[in-house]
């Protein structure tokens, strides 16, 4: 049965399953924490999907911070503990295969065989908030990849709920790009931070997945969108992509910033850095603005003063993995056209370790996608 603990094994009772698939796949196995030279592809047995779950042949995963921190082991307040061996992944798009027994009430909405993408967003199904849409508000939530085995492998299982079909004109590298940031960008932008096209707002980290999705996202709405990023080629690509000035990550960005905007600041502005930089945002903020929280990419225990806080009427506002309704509406808006996701690189999973280093020394603009099958 596929649980929590990552520990899938075939067993006697799955003999439809054992018959029509292979007993093993290959997949990025993590067994101790450490740099990118720990993670080893290993044969190891196809997860078996349990009641009200899928089966899903993996055709491409994108990369998240959230596999760096699982390869190193992150600790902290609020950081779930990685139970080794452990595979992770959290944006997977690839092709139904299997179902598992059916669940009272349960309709199989995507046949055998159709392209899929999974919401990584995991709750109970049955809880207040689950039913609100609401999964990472739920007291069982858990994420894909992080709190269970993931997508960096041949196969995953996932609950059926969580899969949504993806049109033919939509590929796999494209949808595998979406879920964990954009999802996370359009409750930041959308629905928490209500940007409206009078705004004038700043992303910071642009050329990240996460931020270069605000960034799309926010220039989408009309608003004024600001940016810093670390490099001359990603402050062009941000402008590139709508950013009206883009400030060196590097340099002084708060007080070139509040000279751009004539000492104004700006009405929100984005920091999924974390430490480093969200006293800067904050500081950049206008009287009354928002801080709108999304990770914490560099560290999670800045230097904050409470004044600068209260004494301007600012906000601090958590905005982490999106909704069902974010969910939704993000990936219609990709099918549609109308958000294009960056793609920095397409790597092959024999080039797992190139493609984390790449990601864990952001010398990327946009997401790092893994090519796991075809």
């Amino acid at each position: 049965m596929n649980d929590k603990s990552g520990n899938d094994v075939l067993t006697a009772d799955n003999s439809e399953l054992s018959q029509s698939l292979p007993k093993t796949m290959r997949a990025v196995v993590i067994r101790e924490h450490g740099g990118p030279e720990v993670l080893q592809i290993e044969e190891v047995p196809v997860p078996v999907p349990g009641p009200g779950e899928v089966l899903i042949k993996v055709e491409t995963t994108a990369l998240n911070h959230l596999d760096i921190f699982a390869r190193e082991g992150l600790k902290g307040p609020g950081v779930p503990k990685i139970t080794l061996p452990h595979v992770s992944g959290v944006d997977v798009a690839g092709r139904v295969v299997y179902y598992g027994p059916s669940i009272p009430g349960q309709k199989k909405h995507i046949d055998s065989g159709e392209r899929v993408l999974i919401n990584p967003a995991i709750g109970c199904g049955e809880c207040r908030w689950c039913r609100q849409g609401e999964p990472s508000m739920c007291p069982d939530y858990h994420i894909l990849g992080e709190h269970c085995w993931g997508g960096l492998a041949e196969y995953v299982a996932a609950p059926a709920r969580n899969i949504i079909a993806i049109p033919d004109h939509i590929s796999s590298e494209v949808a595998a790009a979406i879920p964990a940031v954009y999802t996370t960008a359009w409750r930041g932008v959308i629905t928490v931070a209500q940007i409206k096209p009078s705004d004038r707002i700043l992303v910071v980290g642009a050329s990240g997945g996460l931020g270069s999705a605000q960034l799309e996202i926010a220039v989408a709405t009309g608003a004024e969108v600001l940016v810093t990023a670390g490099s001359h080629e990603k402050r062009q690509k941000a402008l590139n992509m709508g950013a009206v000035a883009a400030f060196d990550s590097h340099g002084d960005w708060e007080a070139e910033i509040m000279e751009w905007t004539k000492g104004e600041g700006v009405h929100a502005a984005f920091d999924s850095v974390g430490a480093p930089t969200i006293r800067h945002s904050l500081r950049c903020l206008q009287m009354g603005g928002k801080l709108v929280l999304s990770g914490a990419t560099a560290g999670d225990s800045p230097d904050l003063s409470i004044r600068e806080i209260y004494q301007w009427h600012r906000k601090i506002l958590g905005a982490p993995l999106g909704n069902w309704e974010d969910f939704l509406q993000v990936t219609n808006q990709v099918w549609r056209g109308q958000l294009n996701p960056q793609i920095h690189h397409v790597y092959d999973i024999t080039e797992i370790a190139e493609a984390q280093d790449a990601l864990d020394q952001r010398k990327h603009f946009g997401k790092i996608v893994i090519k796991i099958s075809s």
